[in-house]
């Protein structure tokens, strides 16, 4: 595998070119043979659509990575794949290489999956040092898209930080080999970065205020998010907490203007969906999503297709009877039930709940067989989007589909009952949230409770209270019988419980169970399937994080295998 259209420089220029993911920043299709220039804006797009497309032609055809199937070398999926697949939330049946060995967390540093996300940050990384090294002007305008690119550089390289440790580091193209950095020293380059872009530092590049730029392009409280996301997990890549540095960022993020989406800010009202269900549909840039979701990965039927993304979201746990069914209750403006989820593409239930994870909602209930808009009711808290109709709550073979129930998180519905942009009705425009706002509450919260002796203040009581009465959380729900209004005190236990049911499968489980160490090394906490058992056995802490690729061991000397 290789990143294609990195060498010479000069060739980077001629194939970065795609239809605009930043949507004030349209530009056409040009056939990249043909443009020989540094394109400002074609690099500027390319940066961030890289969070979503894979290649020039897109959703196949012409890819930006070699030697793997286009669709699965999406970054959104790639990540979503290796933070869920290995931990007690999802499991996929198909038997696609490298994802038998993510389901049962026995990989090695040949496994296609992790070679493909490591390579896909990588090229994330070579476009923004290629911009930096090209966008030059002491104007406002590009100083601030030049901090935009250092965000997004710092964000690939968080991702490199947490799941590869100690990759290469470079932030200027080169034509030598890359030296390899340790984990703490890049936390101390990502630390410096951000804190510098958020207004902090001296350099002047400074990212816009919090909603104050459009949509879908990285501002301050992107900084400040990923700050606190740095310092939660401060202990496990550097050895020392950061506890108060974390809700420090968190709560600027949260005293900024980005707002959770309630009935106050969205058409929830209206449509019938519950404010929580908005954050993950097809209008989620204007359905009042866009108040809390602070960097999404932008997605459009039409400008934007791809076989990864929120496509894969929706359609990998999918059943195609699901498009007949009325899942939500929700009507459209005459009155007519909405069925299905927004999309023509159902890929046979690939992605079932593993039950340690359908519990934290369930409790130990037995869920009634039915649909989203049943599950819902029946658990008292919005969350709860499961279809359990004909599916068994255990799954102990991997190869039936109709074992493990069905979390149906994302749809491509429209709550406003237009219609999704894709002719065809196959691609979405679901964005998806990178980063939203609940994780700062959640982050602030936990930071609370592991500062005053394992238990939340009032103040960390109330971020958890928020986001429980956003999901209308009732009295006699299942899980813990307590409704949102009646909450007054709560352990790091139940804040834990909360980042379950609040950021399920939205790609960061794997680093909420290694920070809280319920991940590898430990035999406290136990999945179906982990480390390869049906009934769970622990696994060696070494597989906390991924190998560095073995092509990329045999290709740079100065890199060294982060282990054995």
């Amino acid at each position: 595998m290789k990143l294609r259209y990195i060498l010479p420089a000069a060739l980077i220029a001629c194939a970065t070119l795609f239809t605009a993911c930043v949507k004030d920043l349209e530009v056409d299709n040009i056939n990249p043979q043909e443009e020989s220039d540094f394109n400002v804006d074609y690099i500027f797009n390319k940066i961030y659509g890289n969070l979503v497309l894979t290649g020039q032609t897109g959703p196949n055809g012409d890819s930006d990575l070699d030697d793997i199937d286009e669709g699965t070398s999406n970054m959104t999926r790639l990540i979503w794949n290796m933070n869920t697949l290995t931990t007690d939330e999802g499991h996929c049946w198909w038997n696609d290489p490298g994802m038998p060995e993510l389901n049962r967390n026995t990989w090695t540093n040949s496994n296609v999956m992790i070679k493909a996300l490591y390579y896909r940050l990588m090229f994330g990384v070579t476009m923004c040092n290629f911009y930096l090294e090209n966008a030059n002007g002491d104007d406002a305008a590009t100083k601030q898209k030049r901090a935009e690119a250092r965000f997004m550089r710092a964000f690939h390289y968080f991702y490199l930080m947490d799941l590869y440790a100690n990759p290469p580091f470079l932030t200027k193209l080169s034509s030598e080999k890359a030296p390899q950095i340790q984990r703490a020293d890049l936390f101390a380059f990502l630390e410096s970065e951000l804190r510098d872009i958020i207004g902090e530092g001296s350099s002047g590049e400074v990212l816009a205020d919090p909603r104050s730029v459009d949509y879908g392009r990285a501002d301050k409280a992107a900084g400040y998010m990923l700050l606190a996301r740095m310092y939660v997990n401060a202990e496990v890549y550097t050895g020392t907490a950061r506890w108060a540095d974390a809700k420090r960022y968190a709560d600027m993020a949260i005293n900024s203007r980005y707002e959770l989406c309630t009935e106050n800010n969205s058409i929830s009202t209206t449509s019938g969906f519950s404010p929580y269900q908005l954050l993950f549909m097809g209008d989620n840039d204007k359905n009042g999503a866009q108040n809390e979701i602070i960097l999404p990965a932008l997605h459009d039927g039409e400008k934007t297709q791809t076989w990864g993304g929120s496509l894969f979201m929706i359609a990998a746990p999918a059943k195609a009877t699901m498009k007949d069914e009325d899942l939500y209750g929700c009507k459209d403006a005459n009155g007519n039930a909405i069925k299905g989820y927004g999309t023509t593409e159902a890929w046979d239930i690939g992605i079932r709940a593993r039950q340690q994870f359908s519990k934290f909602f369930f409790g130990n209930s037995v869920a009634p067989s039915g649909v989203h808009k049943d599950n819902v009711v029946f658990v008292g808290d919005d969350r709860a989007i499961f279809y359990t109709s004909d599916q068994k709550l255990s799954i102990q073979k991997e190869d039936d589909k109709n074992q493990g129930y069905i979390y149906m998180k994302f749809n491509n519905l429209h709550a406003d009952g237009t219609s999704g942009h894709h002719a065809g009705g196959q691609f979405v425009d679901t964005d998806y949230p990178m980063i939203r706002l609940a994780e700062a509450y959640l982050i602030s919260a936990e930071c609370d409770a592991r500062m005053n002796g394992g238990n939340c203040t009032a103040e960390g009581v109330s971020r958890i209270k928020a986001l429980r009465q956003r999901a209308h959380v009732k009295t006699g729900n299942k899980y813990d019988n307590m409704s949102a209004d009646a909450l007054s005190s709560f352990t790091l236990e139940n804040v834990f419980q909360e980042w379950s049911r609040e950021f399920g499968f939205e790609g960061m489980r794997r680093m909420v169970l290694i920070r809280w160490n319920r991940y590898g090394g430990q035999s406290d906490y136990r999945w179906e399937w982990m480390g390869g058992s049906q009934a769970g056995q622990p696994f060696d802490k070494r597989l906390n994080i991924f190998p560095i690729p073995d092509s990329e061991l045999n290709a740079n000397p100065n890199i060294k295998p982060n282990y054995k």
